[in-house]
This record gives C-alpha cells, sequence and structure tokens, in this order.
C-alpha cells in the first residue's frame, strides 16, 4: 500500500495536469458601444428594450424613435458617455436585438440550433406549422385585423391566465399611435387593427408593472419581438422574464408620421381624423369615415408611399418576426384569414387550446395558400439582404465576435 503522503502527492499532480476549462470573458459592452454601432449609424429600429431595461432610468425615446441619453446621465455633456456605463452598467447592451450576433445568439437560446441560412424554408426562421387562421368570434373578426388572430389570442391568453396584461399600441381619432397597457377583453378590442406608423409598445412595460403586471404578453414587429428573447440570453432577465408571451407581427417597413399630412392629405386631401382602418395588400389601404368620398375608401400606391420610410426600417432583416412565439400578418390571397407561423411549443400549446374550445378555425397554409407562403419568403429574403454587411463582406449579425461571450 502506498503510503498516505505519496498518495496525497500523486493526487495532487493528478488535478494539477487536468485541463484548464476556456475562461468567458466578461460582458463589457455598454451605451457607447450601443450608440456608436447601432443609435448613430440608424441601424436601431426604436425598439426601445434599452430603455426598459435601463436600471438608472437615463434613457430616454426621442421622436426619431431613437433612445437618447439625458442629461443627468452623461459625462461631460456627451450623448455617447454615459456615467453608469463607465462605471460598468452594461444592462442596455444586453437588451439590444441589433448589437453584434443578435441573430445567431437568440435562435440559439430559443431554439438549441443556429437557423439553417441554406435552407429555403428557414428564410422566415425556425417554425414548427404555418397556418390560415381566424377567430370564430363574430364581434373579434369585425374589430380585427385580417383573421383577427391576435386579439383571440390575446383574450383567451387573459383568460386561462398565461398573461395578466399585453403590451399593444392604441389610437386616438386623429391616427396618432401611442404603446398602451391591455388587460381585459374590452381594452384587447379598442388596440385591434393595424397601424403602419411606429408604436414602441415596449415602452407601456413600465405601466404595466406598475399596475402590478407579472405575466405580460408583447405585441411588436420583429425588431420589438426579438429584444425579450435577447434580454434572456444576454442576461437583462428583470424585464426580460417578464415577458410570457410573445406574438410578432410580420412587416417590412413602417412610415413616420408625416405621411398623413405630406401625402394623405397634400394629395388625396384626405385627414387623419377621416381614416377609420388601415391595410396594405399590395397598396395602402384606407377605409374612410362616412360622406368623406362616394366608396369611403382610398387606395394608395406603395410606391408614393417609399419616401416616408422609418430610418431604421431601411437595413432591418427581419419581416418574418423570426423571435417571437406566434408571428402574425395578413398576406393570405383571400382575405378574413391570418397568416401564421407557430414558432414555440407555447405558441403550439395556446393554439391548439383555442382550436380544441371552437375559438379558431384553422388550415393548413402551405395546402390551401401557397402563393401567400412564397410571397412570405420572398419578402423575407428581401428584408434579410438589407442588414449592412462589414467591409469583408461579413454580415454583422453572424460576428460572434469570439471570446467576448455573454454570460449564461
Amino acid at each position: 500500500m502506498a503510503h498516505p503522503d505519496v498518495r496525497h502527492s500523486l493526487g495532487g499532480m493528478a488535478e494539477a495536469t487536468k485541463p484548464t476549462p476556456p475562461q468567458r470573458e466578461r460582458w463589457q459592452l455598454h451605451w457607447n458601444h450601443l450608440f456608436t454601432e447601432i443609435v448613430s449609424t440608424d441601424i436601431c429600429t426604436g425598439c426601445s428594450g434599452c430603455i426598459v431595461a435601463c436600471p438608472h432610468d437615463v434613457l430616454a425615446y426621442d421622436e426619431h424613435w431613437h433612445p437618447v441619453l439625458i442629461p443627468t446621465g452623461r459625462v461631460d455633456g456627451s450623448p455617447a458617455r454615459c456615467v453608469h456605463g463607465e462605471k460598468s452598467c452594461t444592462m442596455c447592451t444586453r437588451a439590444c436585438p441589433r448589437l453584434r450576433g443578435w441573430e445567431p445568439e437568440i435562435d440559439e437560446h430559443l431554439w438549441g440550433r443556429v437557423r439553417n441560412t441554406d435552407d429555403r424554408n428557414e428564410v422566415i426562421g425556425v417554425y414548427k406549422d404555418i397556418l390560415l387562421a381566424r377567430t370564430t368570434n363574430a364581434e373579434w373578426l369585425e374589430n380585427g385585423q385580417d383573421g383577427g388572430l391576435c386579439s383571440a389570442v390575446l383574450i383567451h391568453s387573459l383568460h386561462k391566465g398565461y398573461i395578466d396584461a399585453a403590451l399593444v399600441s392604441y389610437v386616438d381619432e386623429k391616427w396618432r399611435t401611442r404603446p398602451g397597457v391591455a388587460r381585459t377583453e374590452e381594452e384587447v378590442l379598442r388596440a385591434a387593427g393595424s397601424r403602419y406608423t411606429y408604436s414602441a409598445n415596449l415602452l407601456a412595460y413600465a405601466d404595466a408593472v406598475a399596475d402590478g403586471a407579472e405575466r405580460i404578453a408583447l405585441v411588436g414587429m420583429g425588431c420589438m419581438s426579438s429584444a425579450p428573447p435577447m434580454m434572456m440570453k444576454r442576461g437583462a432577465r428583470k424585464p426580460g422574464k417578464r415577458i410570457a408571451l410573445n406574438i410578432g407581427l410580420l412587416c417590412s417597413k413602417s412610415f413616420t408620421d408625416d405621411i398623413f399630412e405630406d401625402l394623405i392629405e397634400a394629395k388625396y386631401g384626405v385627414t387623419r381624423g377621416d381614416i377609420v382602418k388601415m391595410n396594405i395588400k399590395g397598396k395602402l389601404q384606407l377605409w374612410l369615415r362616412e360622406g368623406i368620398n362616394d366608396d369611403n375608401y382610398l387606395e394608395v400606391p406603395l410606391k408614393e408611399c417609399h419616401a416616408f420610410t422609418r430610418p431604421g426600417c431601411n437595413t432591418c432583416p427581419d419581416f418574418s418576426a423570426q423571435h417571437a412565439d406566434i408571428s402574425l400578418g395578413g398576406l393570405g390571397q383571400s382575405g378574413g384569414w391570418t397568416l401564421t407561423i407557430v414558432r414555440t411549443d407555447l405558441g403550439r400549446q395556446i393554439l391548439d387550446e383555442m382550436i380544441a374550445a371552437d375559438w379558431v378555425e384553422v388550415n393548413s397554409a402551405v395546402d390551401t395558400d401557397p402563393d401567400a407562403v412564397d410571397l412570405m419568403r420572398k419578402l423575407a429574403a428581401k428584408s434579410r439582404a438589407r442588414w449592412p454587411v462589414t467591409g469583408d463582406g461579413e454580415r454583422p449579425d453572424a460576428d460572434l465576435r469570439p471570446g467576448l461571450v455573454p454570460p449564461a
């Protein structure tokens, strides 16, 4: 038998020869990086995730849909130098769904793998089902957009306790949008319908939390729907964990508020207050209040609207809200149905419950409307081509910056 001292010595040698695991570099990106790489370059979409995640309340939202550093948070008055960031606060960059390797990071977090960019089917992101769906409730269908599915999902989720509030947008009589909170069926229906000017619905998060909400649904375009999983992946978990349901809206762009006065009113004589409903089906469609014209309806060619595109939309690569639980849009060639992409187990569970309760009816979109699915993939590919490339031809969303790994 070996002497105890020998055994101790051999054990120590064995431990010393074990390979040392690679060290994960601490996430150190802060406001200066976000301002320099994203905000000042107009890559920022205005999702407001950084504002919601900021624990010091020094970020605000400006009229150009950008986060701005308020004067009390600045070093030497600089809009790019945050006093808290330079003391190691990194919350804003942990929430940004456009900074550095955002897309593969979120893919890995949600699906355990990165989307297959060589697979034509996954140009819209990872998914389980592509369906055409509509609510069976006549009131919800009448109040909602296309098949009224977004309203139905929110109402079902409120009834079942998946959520106790939803971050949505409301529109006033002048067709001005604002973020808001829906807690009841009535409020959900009041928020129903599409707006093609931007509403940063995440900004209503503070109001929902102040009112006691713990399980919150987010309804927003792809830029917004990528923010909650980005928060969870990079460690801004305090706001991220409260987003219990993520509903994404298919979107190729949104317009600046000037479109109402400078185009719709200036050229067509229709004011904001004349509009009661909007949609896009190859053209901007406007339903008008009684007596405005013979049809109470106006169509505006989309080519006339392009000049009013928000700057952040020009580089946004996400048409299909690729990181939501359920993604919804109005591309169906036959009216009255919502093109629905089911992505997560939660999304499928909720939709299965609604089908079983006869709240919705569904069909396979691939079988019943292949043209709509093909159009969706074409628009998604077109949007992905907008994302800027670096000087060596690599896309920033594939740039993981080896060694700079956010904490698990």
